[in-house]
């Protein structure tokens, strides 16, 4: 019993002592919790189990503190609330979450003799924490990016350096994947369990190296940046994905056309700047895994292949392209379920293969959906789904349209402001994405896990554009 009592007194302490570091300083530890709850470089995955404390994942745990960093925040809640962009978009997430939980979670499940709302919901309750995510880093962003600008940049640099220390010594700093890339040769596909929220350190730098190339760019810890926008291309690289491959390029071109389109210079010069550095990242590959130079050709030519013939360079197709074999089984189950779809089921892993309550086909079609989540929408939520789903895309593409107007129009009065240039450029560049290369994940960024990615993403997309609406309007008054 004592020892029971000095444990709580113990804990007490520390939550309090917790709760005072956070007061003083909620910026900071706001983007800190932030960054931990998507568990950067997959170390709570793969080294406790998925648990943080207990029965506590990660999320569980790094949500409570930011809402504590919001709490504590001195935060004007009218000017909060009187963004309408940012209430409509609230609305339509309620309305889509509504379905979410009671159509796809609950009614469907319930008729196809498949009802366990409380998996369902002990499952899905990052979803219900992305509201708390968008409205907290909606009102962080208006304050300053900078921490998070800061915070992600480390976290990124730390999780790399020792995933690529791990390779390279063979100490295990850092939670590896390693699998064969075709059956029957010894090409290895290496991978991170997961990037957190540092997967923007790519195109940040790409933005931060082109605009360097326009103005005269103050921005903190520039050559940091550059280094782990090199060893992160790195990581991807070596991860021998066809898609990471179509990421890039695609990255590369949007970015491109995003910066000449505000600065109205053009696109093929601003193109061929980004020849040095994909040099200085072919040469770092060279001499750190010389091999996967070739092995990057080899794919490259087999997603070209794939996506002009419908087959690699050894014949073998890729049902996720063509769409048929267990594809035929995806459209199967939407065709009969138009409508609502199939709803939620707890997809389980036995003997290596998918598996749920309603059996071995279904369960093939489901695994197989996941894969592509344009047919995941139809299948799991059906018409009705996608029509609830649509407003939040629609919003997306509103944001888009309204924020690269109005920065084309005040571009001058953010040159010495690269944080808000910077950060707006890549807003649009991940909302470009989606509708252009990445158009086969729709319905990804509002489903699960996913959500909380799309909170993030839109909570500072908002606020940016909040920000240059009212400096436009004030300068126009002006």
């Amino acid at each position: 019993m004592l020892i029971l009592l000095l444990t709580g007194l113990v804990a007490l302490i520390i939550f309090g002592a917790v709760i005072i570091i956070v007061h003083n300083h909620p910026d900071f530890w706001f983007w800190i919790f932030l960054n931990l709850y998507f568990d950067p470089g997959g170390y709570v995955y793969a080294f406790l189990g998925g648990s943080l404390v207990g029965s506590f994942n990660a999320y569980d745990v790094f949500i409570s503190g930011m809402i504590i960093c919001l709490l504590s925040a001195k935060t004007n809640w009218n000017e909060v609330l009187h963004d309408q962009f940012l209430k409509r978009f609230l609305l339509y997430l309620f309305i889509f979450g509504a379905y979410y939980f009671i159509v796809y979670g609950g009614l469907v499940p319930y008729f196809q003799n498949d009802f366990n709302y409380s998996t369902f919901l002990i499952k899905n309750r990052t979803f219900v924490y992305s509201f708390i995510i968008i409205i907290a880093v909606y009102t962080f962003s208006l304050r300053s990016l900078y921490y998070f600008y800061t915070t992600t940049l480390f976290v990124g640099i730390i999780c790399l350096t020792l995933f690529f220390i791990s390779l390279v010594a063979g100490i295990s700093l850092a939670p590896v994947e390693q699998q064969l890339r075709y059956t029957g040769s010894e090409m290895m596909r290496i991978s991170m369990i997961n990037y957190g929220v540092f997967y923007l350190l790519f195109p940040f730098s790409l933005i931060v190296y082109l605009l360097s190339r326009k103005i005269i760019l103050n921005l903190n810890y520039k050559l940091w940046l550059y280094y782990a926008g090199v060893i992160f291309i790195l990581a991807q690289i070596i991860t021998l994905t066809r898609r990471v491959q179509i990421d890039i390029i695609g990255t590369i071109v949007i970015v491109t056309l995003i910066i000449s389109y505000l600065f109205r210079t053009g696109k093929l010069s601003s193109m061929l700047k980004v020849t040095i550095p994909a040099i200085l990242v072919l040469i770092t590959l060279y001499f750190t895994f010389p091999k996967y130079v070739g092995y990057l050709g080899e794919v490259g030519k087999d997603t070209f292949l794939l996506m002009t013939t419908g087959v690699d360079s050894k014949g073998v197709g890729d049902q996720r392209v063509t769409g048929d074999k267990d594809y035929d089984l995806v459209k199967e189950y939407i065709k009969n379920n138009l409508l609502f779809g199939t709803g939620y089921t707890y997809i389980y892993w036995k003997d290596g293969r998918a598996t749920s309550e309603r059996g071995e086909k279904y369960s093939r079609a489901r695994d197989a959906a996941g894969e592509v989540n344009i047919y995941l929408l139809f299948f799991g939520f059906g018409i009705l789904g996608a029509i609830f789903m649509l407003p939040l895309y629609f919003i997306m593409v509103k944001l888009f349209y309204r924020l690269i107007k109005l920065l084309k129009l005040t571009l001058t009065n953010y040159l010495q402001d690269p944080m808000l240039l910077i950060f707006s450029i890549y807003i649009l560049y991940v909302i470009a994405s989606k509708f252009t290369y990445n158009l086969w994940s729709l319905s990804s960024d509002f489903i699960g896990e996913g959500m909380s990615f799309t909170a993030v993403l839109m909570g500072i997309g908002l606020a940016l554009h909040r920000k240059v609406y009212l400096n436009f309007h004030i300068n126009e008054v002006q």
